[in-house]
């Protein structure tokens, strides 16, 4: 790989995660003071900044691994109106918000063809939103899929069960270290490519 195809791929890339990291953290943090856990807008979730969702090792997984994560929007599910129901429907909003923006920006990069850079902007955006909608339903926490798991679980175990995300996250980066979560994600990403190729053109 020659230095200018890797600052290529480190440039699109980079926005690309912007792209699909900011509307589903931003969402789901918007949803989740709607319904009454102010938390997300205390610590400045609630903001289109991108470098208040993005996560290091998240961001660089995703330019050279075609998989990452973003900062954990936390969220205090005793604080929701509804409690686990509000905290179901928070925690499935990233997943959500990841399928559109793959329909969304694929079907971009189909009309942005004949731009090159926008072109492959806007179709890894749509690779990397999909890749996360699926990614982030895993249930190790801090993902959304262990949120949509607490939520789900019986009365009284779901605070006692948040309190573990920490160990999820140093789960998730042995997991990535270790090469283990490459391996895992491999097929994932394989068909996602597929789909990807196929939306875009």
């Amino acid at each position: 790989m020659t230095l200018s195809s890797l600052l290529k791929q480190i440039v699109t890339g980079f926005v690309a995660v912007i792209l699909t990291v900011v509307p589903r953290e931003y969402f789901k943090a918007r949803l989740a003071v709607r319904l009454g856990d102010q938390t997300p807008q205390k610590v400045s979730r609630t903001s289109l900044n991108p470098f208040v969702h993005l996560d290091p090792i998240g961001t660089v997984a995703f330019i050279f691994l075609n998989f990452g994560w973003s900062r954990p929007v936390p969220i205090r599910p005793w604080n929701l109106k509804k409690g686990k129901k509000h905290f179901l429907l928070v925690s499935s909003i990233g997943p959500a918000t990841g399928m559109v923006c793959f329909l969304f920006y694929g079907i971009l990069a189909r009309s942005l063809n004949d731009f090159e850079i926008a072109f492959e902007i806007f179709s890894k955006a749509a690779r990397f939103s999909l890749t996360y909608a699926l990614f982030s339903l895993f249930p190790i926490p801090p993902l959304d899929g262990s949120r949509i798991l607490g939520a789900l679980l019986p009365e009284g175990y779901t605070e006692w069960y948040m309190k573990y995300e920490v160990y999820g996250v140093l789960f998730m980066l042995a997991l990535l270290f270790l090469w283990i979560m490459p391996l895992i994600m491999n097929p994932f990403i394989h068909f996602i490519e597929k789909l990807t190729v196929f939306l875009t053109g």
